[in-house]
Formats: structure tokens, sequence, C-alpha cells
């Protein structure tokens, strides 16, 4: 090799430092790219801040406006539901239908109890005695028929709704059938031990429920197989009468 000349090495190494260019920083690039993307304040908070120091100034309004919508629905009612009717109630809708006594009672020491409740057209009529003619223009509200047995108690329970609701009938009737001392070859007479509650219960769409016993009373009763036993009472200006009959059978 000769002097002044450049060396074949030298030149090698001078391509591949000019041929080698730097690289990009990734993290640099990625760095940038989240600074690019992180959300600017802008308008948005500016509104959000805005409504907060609105809500704070006129936080007075918005209790107000609560307060109105509450005592809105304190104050405002509905009127009751339509009464439903169940077998122990009878609503004031036509008759009830009438209910017979067993001819054929499977035993011999069985016996049927019936309480029949009317209501009559007027206040002023006499019904202390069953009159078949003052009876018919009456309206039987219900007239249930229990048996029972020579010493066994049984219940009538009935409620009678009136008015479209705003006024309950309570009949609350419990009997013992007993047999009395008879001659020989004759039949024992039959006497009823009872108890009879009657409650009235008035339900105005306003107010409280006003619950008043009406009619109460126990003993014991003969002769009722021959005929009715008749209870009658008066209850905010309407006339009932309450009608209690034995069978047995032969």
């Amino acid at each position: 090799m000769r002097e002044g000349e450049p060396s074949e090495a030298s030149e090698t190494e001078a391509d591949i430092d000019a041929e080698i260019e730097p690289e990009p920083d990734a993290d640099a690039d990625i760095e940038e790219g989240e600074h690019q993307a992180r959300p600017r304040p802008g308008a948005g908070g500016q509104r959000g801040r805005a409504l907060a120091q609105w809500i704070l100034a006129n936080s007075w309004m918005l209790l107000a406006a609560g307060a109105v919508m509450v005592l809105f629905n304190v104050v405002e009612f509905e009127p009751p539901e339509q009464v439903r009717l169940d077998e122990a109630t009878v609503d004031l809708v036509g008759e009830a239908p009438a209910q017979e006594f067993d001819p054929q009672l499977p035993n011999p020491q069985a016996v049927q109890m019936r309480a029949t409740l009317r209501l009559y057209p007027r206040v002023d009529m006499d019904v202390r005695e069953v009159d078949p003619q003052i009876d018919a223009k009456a309206r039987v509200l219900s007239q249930p028929v229990v048996t029972t047995i020579y010493a066994m108690n049984a219940n009538i329970d009935q409620t009678v709704r009136l008015d479209g609701g705003e006024l309950e009938i309570d009949i609350q009737l419990s009997g013992t059938p007993r047999l009395g001392e008879a001659a020989r070859n004759e039949v024992p007479p039959l006497h009823l031990e009872q108890e009879l509650t009657v409650t009235s219960r008035s339900k105005p769409w306003l107010g409280e429920a006003h619950e008043q016993v009406q009619l109460h009373t126990r003993g014991s009763l003969t002769d009722v197989e021959a005929r009715p036993y008749r209870w009658v009472f008066v209850v905010e200006g309407k006339l009932f009468s309450l009608d209690l009959e034995l069978y047995r059978g032969a």
C-alpha cells in the first residue's frame, strides 16, 4: 500500500457509518401519543362546574318543589275498592238464594238451624211478628243453614255490606240444641241455647270507621220448631229482621 492512498478498511468503516441511521425512539412515541390522548380541560368541565354552582344557588327551590310533591301525595285519596264478595259476604244486589232444610238428614240426632236476614223498604213498618205479606216486600240479604246434633254447638257468622261497602252488618249467632223432658212414648221437645250479637260498622271515605253493637242477647228459646223466632233492629235508618228456625229429621 502506497503512502497517501486511503486504506480499504477505512473506506469500509466510513460506508457502514453512513448507512446506519438512528432508529426512532419507541418510548418517546408512546409518551407523545399518551400526551395527545389526554383530555384537555374545556367546555365540558366548565358546564359541569356551572351546573353544580346553579344547584347550590337554587337548592331552596328544589326543596320547596319536593315538599309540594310530598304534600300532594299525602292529601290525594282514592275511593275505596269495589266490594269483594266471598262465601260469608253478601252485597245488596238482588236477593240471596233461598236455603231450604234437608228433608232427609242421615243422622237421627241431626238438627238444622237457619237464620234469615231481611231488609225492609221503610223504617216505620211493623215487623215484630212474622207476616208473609209484609215479609214479601222485604229483601232477603242472607239465609245460611248449618247442621249440628243434639248438645253440639253450631255457629252462623255473616257479614252483609250495604251502600257500596260504606255500611257493614255483622251477624254472629251461636246455638246449641237440647232435648227437653217428655212423657213416655212422646217426642221430647227441642229448645235452643243461643247467643246473638249484631254489630254495625260504617266506613266513610273520609274519617275513621265507626263500630257499634246494635243487639246482644242470650238465653234459651223454646217452641222454635213450630214458628220462627224473630229479632228486629234498626241501623242508620234501615229496618232489619232476623228469623231463627230449627228443623230436625223425622
